[in-house]
């Protein structure tokens, strides 16, 4: 492996180059882990004087808008953060309008001090104000799918006078309403409480753990009695909704009270068993589920109005309060036998804030949270997955009328989940809640067809941070996007799995440098688009050379490129400057990634007006080993036709039949196949497309069959160009 690159801040460097740049025309301002220096062109300084600039400028631009706004603003906070030039650039220069962030910051310094913010848990503070300046989409009232957490839109910090934070975790909502009160008239609701309590005990069935029973040797004395093992047991316990909704006889009896209680209009007819405590199986004709998710609604609302269970979910948090929940479990005195066994702190509160940004982005209620954390802080216990359900977890409705019960806890609650189950979304959930309310930064991710989650780590022996994946089933990091917002443009929103691990590989190779190509980015977005178009090589050299991982320079050049020769120079511009500085192995999906946004930009302009062009740009698009289906048939018809297109398809089917990947990786069979079928779907009409089908099947006679780990099967390429075709595809030798 290459050694690492460390990079200097240029930020500590800015008074003593702007003094002197007159002077000197080159600078060092790199070096390597032995110290030998590196010379850097002159617009180096020429970017670190921009970066300055603009920062400068935004900075007094925010301040004015606190001033037309009758904000004040302590002048010792101001210069606080004046005197640390990271976090000037972090604060004023890493969001186009930093009001936001600045006002939070102050606002997490009247709540929890200045002793916290300043000194104790800065880069925490600044997670939380630069995370909180964007604008979250409103979520699903279930709250089932985790998101981005900010403030709502138009609303800023409150930076008005107040008593310090007082961090209270709100207790049980739930205020049990009597029923049975002969003051008033009972309504719907009571009855429908009163037949369940007063219901006669049923008995079920259970699983929870037991010590396993004592043993003696021969001297009369215990025998150590082990760990708590699963039993199952018959329990009588009172009635509850779901018990109705499984039950036809209850349902009866319970249509017959309300009827003689004056509410002949309520007839549940849920059948037996369709729907209960341990359904796996979905429902799959709708009139009954209708009947079943109105009898959950008929019982949930009646828990609701009567106390059994909260009337909504508790709220959000503030910033302040999360963030001093989270210092407040920091701090606890675990012994250093506990720390040993929880392997505390299992992140590091005081890491930079870049790394830190999904752990601030956790909404849960505080009493969602404390539950998770008290069987965490007492017991070590640190449960990443609830019970897998089946089908019936894509049915929300009958999900939640399988268990409808009295029950401290709302609808998105964590331990909601845990009661009802679920399948991959729930457990991806319930498992990056639980990673951050025990401090560590997480997610959950989308694969195909499937949820997984993502988590921040920190080498203990390095101290290098890295973004990891868990609970994967339909791929790797390649297919991995994550549901925590990418919070470190002026955009936001949801990204692949390699532009988070960009930002921890970005952060190992130097915060500061990280920092001063966020603010890079803003500056650039400032420019002109005819100014854009003209730097764009120079902003991927120039940032690169600070950061090897600056992955948002990367994205504006892109965009901002105008023609295909511009972003074949770009890319190769990027390939240098991150050759030497990154592992070509660990780092592989972060350099395919950025191939691929070029070539995704190329074909999304024009084709190139000549037939030469075309060529020349072929040629270089092989250079650089375009994976592009879609760009690479657009080349080849503007070279040679459509006649043309479909040799290039066979040839291409030859290669990989003469590849030795084919017959030992399956991953390599199934990415041709959809290679395949992205040239097809480039084919105009049915006919045509089934005449260019039987035109590349040709070239796999004789060879349809696939054999991999000596298992038989069809060819996936194969099995796309017979159904585009419109032919039956042949059968395996031997096999299915």
């Amino acid at each position: 492996m290459t050694p690492r690159r460390t990079l200097v801040s240029l930020a500590s460097c800015i008074g003593l180059l702007s003094a002197t740049a007159a002077a000197l025309p080159v600078s060092i301002l790199r070096v390597d882990d032995a110290t030998s220096a590196a010379i850097v062109r002159p617009e180096r300084i020429a970017w670190t004087q921009r970066i300055e600039s603009h920062v400068a400028a935004v900075r007094q631009r925010t301040l004015d808008a606190c001033t037309a706004k009758g904000i004040s603003l302590p002048s010792d906070f101001l210069a606080w953060i004046d005197g640390d030039s990271l976090l000037r650039m972090s604060v004023y220069g890493c969001r186009r309008d930093p009001l936001p962030v600045l006002l939070q910051l102050r606002s997490l310094e009247i709540d929890l001090g200045a002793d916290v913010v300043r000194r104790d848990y800065t880069q925490l503070a600044l997670a939380f104000a630069i995370n909180g300046s964007y604008q979250a989409p409103k979520k699903k009232a279930s709250g089932w799918n985790d998101g981005d957490a900010a403030a709502p839109s138009g609303e800023l910090p409150d930076v008005s006078p107040r008593a310090p934070l007082r961090l209270v975790i709100p207790g049980d909502p739930r205020v049990p309403v009597d029923t049975k009160d002969a003051s008033r008239t009972l309504d719907r609701d009571d009855h429908i409480i009163n037949f369940l309590e007063d219901h006669e005990e049923i008995e079920v069935e259970v699983q929870t753990k037991e010590l396993p029973p004592l043993e003696y040797d021969d001297n009369g004395v215990a025998k150590p009695r082990g760990k708590p093992v699963d039993v199952v047991k018959k329990v009588r316990r009172g009635l509850v909704g779901a018990d109705v909704i499984a039950s036809a006889a209850l349902q009866t009896e319970f249509n017959e009270y309300m009827k003689a209680h004056g509410h002949a209009d309520i007839q549940l007819d849920c059948g037996d068993r369709v729907v209960h405590w341990k359904s796996t199986e979905a429902v799959g004709d709708e009139a009954p589920r209708k009947r079943i998710a109105a009898a959950h609604e008929l019982f949930h609302a009646a828990y609701r109005a009567k106390g059994r269970m909260p009337a909504d979910r508790d709220a959000a948090p503030t910033p302040s309060e999360s963030m001093a929940w989270f210092i407040r479990n920091d701090r606890h005195p675990f012994t250093d036998e506990e720390r040993a066994a929880r392997k505390w702190p299992l992140f590091p509160l005081n890491a930079p804030w870049p790394v830190l940004l999904m752990l601030v982005a956790d909404d849960q209620p505080l009493r969602e949270r404390e539950a998770i954390w008290t069987s965490f802080r007492d017991n070590g216990e640190m449960k990443t997955y609830g019970e897998y359900i089946g089908g019936i977890a894509q049915q929300f409705d009958m999900q939640s009328a399988r268990r409808v019960s009295p029950f401290a806890y709302s609808y998105g609650s964590i331990q909601m989940m845990w009661k009802d189950g679920g399948v991959c979304g729930t457990m991806g959930n319930i498992g990056a809640r639980t990673y951050r309310i025990c401090g560590v930064p997480s997610s959950t991710a989308g694969q195909p067809g499937h949820c997984a989650l993502v988590l921040m780590e920190r080498d203990p022996t390095s101290g290098a941070f890295r973004c990891v994946g868990g609970q994967y089933a339909t791929g790797g990091d390649e297919v991995t996007t994550v549901h925590a917002g990418w919070n470190y443009d002026d955009v936001g929103g949801r990204r692949p799995m390699v532009f988070h691990q960009a930002m921890a590989w970005g952060v190992n190779a130097g915060l500061a440098s990280l920092v001063e190509t966020l603010v890079m980015r803003r500056a650039w977005d400032a420019l002109s688009p005819e100014d854009r178009q003209r730097d764009c090589i120079d902003l991927v050299d120039t940032g690169l050379a600070r950061n090897p991982f600056a992955l948002p320079l990367v994205e504006a050049a892109i965009a901002s490129a105008a023609d295909a020769p511009t972003l074949v120079r770009v890319l190769d511009t990027f390939n240098t400057r991150v050759a030497d500085a990154t592992d070509a192995k660990a780092h592989e999906l972060y350099r395919t990634t950025v191939r691929d946004l070029v070539h995704a930009r190329i074909a999304a302009l024009p084709a190139p007006a000549t037939r030469e062009a075309s060529v020349s740009l072929l040629s270089e698009l092989e250079r650089q080993q375009c994976d592009l289906p879609k760009l690479l048939a657009r080349c080849w018809r503007e070279i040679d036709g459509e006649s043309g297109f479909t040799a290039r398809c066979r040839a291409e089917v030859e290669r990989y039949l003469a590849s030795p990947t084919r017959t030992k990786n399956k991953k390599a069979s199934q990415q041709f196949a959809d290679r395949i079928k992205a040239w097809g779907q480039t084919v105009k009409g049915k006919e045509a497309k089934a005449a260019w089908a039987s035109a590349v099947l040709d070239a796999f006679s004789g060879k349809e069959q696939l054999t991999l780990k000596g298992k038989a099967s069809l060819d996936p390429s194969v099995a796309a160009l017979c159904s585009i075709a419109g032919r039956e595809p042949p059968a395996v030798a031997g096999g299915s």
